[in-house]
């Protein structure tokens, strides 16, 4: 997966390398509910006729609720960036998340990303302290910063109590990819 090679190996391998062992006992896990899939397609376009075949359930389109599909709470965080056809682009994305502790009872996370001079990642809170198991702890991220108009800015998140590793991948892409 060497992006100096093929410009979009990001979108080859997913949030990584699954050891099926520690796989058991994640410690942290991005929980997706029905509902968070009903925000992510209407925000879409989808209409209420084909949410209800999509999901074969009676299901509608909230109203008053504004989201975007990288809204949905999942580990990856992704997001196309407009370039306006320029070719140096600056942009500042969030986005928020959600994790449910399933490690261990009263334990903390610290956060740690990776490091460009292209970009700054800003994680509140940082640290993530959770009492009982499945108690669920909300935080967001902020990416910002400039890139090339024709290359993807790949990042990366990790949660750590010390004894589990909860990585995410952040990548944002020019509309010119």
């Amino acid at each position: 997966m060497d992006s100096s090679k093929v410009s979009l190996a990001e979108f080859s391998y997913g949030a990584g390398h699954i050891d099926p062992v520690k796989a058991v006992h994640p410690g942290l896990v991005y929980e997706t509910f029905a509902e968070d899939y009903i925000n992510m397609l209407c925000s879409m376009g989808y209409d209420n006729a084909t949410l209800r075949r999509i999901l074969g359930v009676n299901s509608t389109c909230p109203t008053g609720v504004q989201t975007t599909p990288k809204d949905l709470n999942y580990p990856s965080m992704t997001r196309r960036i407009t370039t306006n056809g320029s070719v140096i682009a600056t942009f500042s994305e969030k986005f928020t998340r959600r994790v449910t502790n399933v490690g261990l009872e009263n334990t903390t996370y610290k956060v740690t990303t990776s490091k460009s001079p292209d970009y700054n990642i800003s994680v509140k809170p940082d640290i993530l302290t959770f009492g009982p198991l499945n108690e669920r702890k909300s935080f967001e991220v902020i990416i910002s910063g400039k890139t090339n108009g024709w290359k993807m800015v790949s990042a990366e998140l990790e949660w750590s109590d010390g004894v589990h590793r909860v990585r995410s991948p952040i990548v944002l892409y020019p509309d010119s990819l």
